[in-house]
């Protein structure tokens, strides 16, 4: 649910932009490609002088980089005969490796904690930057690739030829435009669902033969965009090689207090959020979410009480539509239960504000992916607590089953079925329903949402403002051999954001993860799941058709979805619920009102109520099931 993407798109981008740019060669000996894209590949390798690749192994690229609101340097080592490359980038307090060794699309942050994203989103950019390195294009019958000449574009008066290119093992096709006058390649661009980075060369200069591009600015539809500036390129370096290979993790910043194996933390269960009490720089407590579909966040308040402060900006996407600005700051210690982990890095986000007003209860941050990914962690949700292992300490628990996963960036993401369709599913502790379908998998099936839905309307609110969508009853989800029945999902209709997201079936929410103990191995990308004493409890869901807000202590209504209770009471965006059965709700949690509409269908809750012109009025809502 609360997940910061695309922070350093525009220096992972730079990887695909110079490799597509200068790594050319002669060679046309293919009959799949039409004769049109064939001239224009004849045409760019002249101009480029791809001819001088005949004897380079290894490129060295130094480069002056602007990213996120920091700048710094970047390495990048490019394998040119083989599918490789890696880059190595450092903007203050950010660092962050990332690369594909012709096997695994592995990633290091400044920690020395390497992870390998298995999703068909990272894996596919990342094959594709690696052919764009080894100039597959220019192989025979392109190396398998599919290539289509797209017709000529024009830009500010100036035509371009583009050709599409989809690399074999990657579903991401890449769009490459190159200058009719000079044959140079000029843009590149590639979407990722509705994220489009576009990277724009310039200011070519002839390095050993080959025309380079020295300026590369790359334009993020989420608005995060970078510049970077070559200041050297190096042929077949000595220790090019070394490299060129997947790095192993090397993480020794975190322990257990009194040489204990394991920790045992209580926590509150809100609306389906694990709520655990967190002490930073030896503060707090303080109240955060643990999301498996997060990283480490801090409220800008808490930051400076702790006494760091945020560097860099960047637009990071959630649930809605919308992009919010994070900047970046450490953190010197942070400690839950016995658990102790140091100089982390955590986004500074406004979670007080932001997630705060949807949140059933007032958070003070998240804690996510930086400590799953250090710790053996147990979500006890029968007894509500999380219990952390060290790893090697732990074995999975008697009778579980235990579910191999693959990293979607840094969430896991497993093998599941639905309705009979063997789909893959991301797991999002952060999350507080059941289940949400990614837009363009219902797309893609629509057999698998109900002949009977709700109304579209507000589903969520994280980051990016609320996530839209209809609500009905799935038949039939399992996971292995487990199966659950008559689930309510929330079918997405958003265009932008996470839930616009390909290659994804659906977000696995709180809702759901709670009918079981779930026992997280990042280290042997596991998760262990053991029933619990609600498996088989039927779906519910709240019976107003309200989604309220808490806007500066003023419950708020977001949504009245149409042909529900409260759209039938005449509820409406906008109106302010003072009181409920005759009790004020100022003081009130958010979680406190939510749960008067959870009450049993046929229950009259009546409302005070005062609307956008501060008129106030008195609305008795009958609670029903919808859904």
């Amino acid at each position: 649910m609360h997940r910061v993407r695309d922070g350093m798109n525009g220096l992972r981008f730079f990887a695909a932009a110079f490799a597509a740019a200068t790594l050319l060669c002669q060679g046309f000996a293919r009959a799949s490609i039409d004769p049109r894209s064939e001239q224009v590949i004849r045409d760019s390798s002249v101009a480029l002088g791809t001819s001088a690749l005949r004897n380079i192994r290894v490129i060295r690229v130094n480069a002056r980089v602007t990213a996120a609101g920091l700048s710094g340097t970047q390495t990048q080592w490019i394998g040119v005969a083989s599918s490789r490359f890696a880059e190595f980038a450092k903007l203050p307090p950010l660092e962050q490796d990332d690369g594909y060794d012709g096997n695994v699309v592995w990633n290091r942050d400044q920690s020395g904690l390497v992870w390998h994203d298995g999703s068909d989103a990272g894996r596919s950019t990342e094959i594709s930057n690696a052919y764009m390195a080894e100039f597959g294009l220019w192989k025979p019958s392109a190396d398998g690739a599919d290539v289509s000449y797209q017709g000529t574009q024009t830009d500010k008066g100036r035509p371009y030829d583009v050709l599409r290119v989809t690399v074999p093992g990657s579903k991401l096709p890449l769009d490459l435009w190159f200058d009719r006058a000079t044959h140079l390649l000029v843009r590149e661009s590639q979407a990722v669902g509705p994220v489009v980075n576009t990277a724009t060369l310039s200011h070519y200069r002839r390095v050993g033969g080959l025309m380079v591009p020295y300026t590369i600015h790359v334009d993020n539809t989420n608005g995060n965009n970078s510049d970077t500036t070559i200041t050297a390129v190096a042929v077949n370096p000595a220790d090019g090689e070394a490299h060129l290979t997947a790095p192993i993790s090397n993480v020794h910043d975190f322990s257990m207090l009194n040489r204990r194996t394991s920790t045992t933390v209580p926590f509150e269960l809100a609306e389906n959020h694990v709520y655990v009490d967190v002490m930073l720089n030896g503060k707090g407590p303080y109240h955060m979410i643990f999301d498996t579909g997060g990283a480490n966040i801090v409220d800008p308040a808490v930051a400076k009480e702790i006494g760091t402060a945020g560097k860099g900006t960047v637009q990071g996407s959630g649930v809605g539509a919308q992009t919010e600005s994070f900047s970046f700051a450490k953190v010197n210690a942070l400690q839950v239960g016995d658990a102790v982990i140091r100089n982390q890095m955590f986004t500074v986000a406004p979670v007080r504000a932001g997630f705060g007003i949807s949140a059933g209860k007032p958070a003070d941050g998240l804690i996510g992916w930086e400590v799953l990914a250090r710790y053996v962690t147990t979500f006890d949700y029968q007894n509500k607590h999380v219990v952390f292992t060290m790893p090697g300490a732990a074995t999975p628990p008697a009778g579980a089953h235990v579910i191999p996963f693959v990293f979607n960036g840094t969430q896991p993401q497993i093998a599941c079925s639905i309705d009979g369709i063997a789909s893959q599913c991301t797991i999002d502790t952060g999350a507080r329903d059941t289940m949400t379908f990614y837009a363009p998998y219902l797309q893609a099936h629509p057999q698998v949402q109900p002949a009977t839905v709700t109304a579209n309307g507000v589903t969520g609110f994280g980051v990016g403002g609320a996530s839209l969508g209809s609500l009905g009853r799935l038949q039939s989800f399992s996971i292995d051999d487990l199966t659950l029945q008559d689930l309510i999902a929330t079918y997405s209709s958003s265009t932008r954001g996470a839930f616009a997201n390909p290659f994804t079936a659906a977000n696995l929410g709180g809702n759901l993860l709670r009918r079981f103990n779930i026992t997280f191995d990042y280290g042997r990308k596991t998760m262990a799941l053991v029933p619990n004493d609600a498996f088989a409890q039927r779906d519910t869901y709240e019976r107003s058709g309200l989604f309220l807000v808490n806007v500066g202590g003023k419950i708020t209504v977001v949504d009245a979805r149409q042909g529900t209770p409260a759209a039938t009471a005449g509820l409406g965006k906008g109106d302010v619920i003072t009181s409920i059965n005759g009790k004020p709700t100022s003081g009130m949690t958010l979680g406190t009102v939510r749960d008067f509409f959870t009450a049993q269908a046929g229950t009259v809750v009546t409302l005070g109520v005062t609307d956008k012109s501060g008129a106030a009025r008195i609305v008795s809502l009958t609670l029903r099931d919808y859904v």
